[in-house]
């Protein structure tokens, strides 16, 4: 089955990189898609080259931007059946990005995948050797397998930055408000999870994506992550005392 895929990026001020992330989609070998941008007031040129690309521009305002709330809308907007999330400085590396999603959602056991990162070229160093060591990481830890089930969520499940779903658990589970600063991605993974469904870590859907943060900065954001992981965890065993399954068993 060639399912419809739903790219949905959300943007503000995102002119740097937005002509890559849109020119790497036209280039796909895969055609069944569409482009949804959810742009939150930018004042740059990001809705003149959206344009160029004939993606879908939606608008809301600046101060209504979380990205639980920006996510769920852009879920409202796609008619695709699956969705797939990029941000406007996610960049797919493989013309067959598309594709290999598409083959992953054959699988019916499968509810979402996310894939790993490496920096853009203008990224920090910092940055080049956190995310190339990573990506080294999970080659090497499955070197015969290009996709890992999981029935368990961790740090960076998931990870909205380069991740995909079926639209349908989308609508049933949609990110949480309360955890609109980050954090919101996991949670839904628990949720699909929770479904009976695995999430697919699948390191060859490669995107670039970096923010050119130095070390300190970093380390601050990196920081940021690990509160963003004990706010879902505190969030998930707040709504669900008595139903924490799927949770790490340290964490239960």
């Amino acid at each position: 089955m060639d399912y419809k895929i739903s790219v949905l990026i959300r943007t503000y001020n995102e002119q740097k990189h937005l002509s890559e992330v849109l020119r790497s989609l036209s280039r796909q070998t895969y055609h069944n898609y569409e482009t949804i941008i959810l742009d939150s007031s930018s004042t740059d040129d990001t809705l003149k080259i959206a344009q160029a690309y004939h993606a879908r521009v939606e608008h809301i305002a600046k101060s209504e931007f979380n990205y639980s709330f920006a996510s769920n809308q852009l879920v409202e907007y796609a008619s695709g059946e699956v969705v797939c999330f990029l941000s406007g400085h996610s960049v797919p590396v493989r013309d067959t990005y598309l594709a290999s999603i598409n083959q992953i959602f054959q699988d019916p056991e499968i509810g979402g995948c996310y894939g790993k990162v490496i920096a853009l070229p203008d990224g920090s160093l910092t940055e080049k050797v956190f995310y190339g060591l990573s990506y080294l990481k999970s080659r090497l830890r499955n070197p015969g397998s290009s996709i890992t089930r999981e029935k368990e969520i961790h740090p960076g499940i998931f990870s909205c930055c380069n991740a995909s779903a079926r639209r349908e658990l989308l609508l049933k589970h949609p990110f949480a408000t309360q955890l609109g600063d980050g954090g919101e991605d996991i949670e839904v993974a628990y949720r699909i999870i929770q479904d009976g469904y695995y999430i697919a870590s699948v390191p060859e859907l490669l995107v670039m994506h970096s923010h050119g943060k130095g070390f300190v900065s970093f380390l601050k954001q990196y920081r940021q992550w690990q509160q963003m992981w004990c706010n879902a965890l505190a969030y998930i065993q707040k709504k669900d005392p008595d139903d924490q399954g799927r949770l790490p068993p340290d964490t239960k």
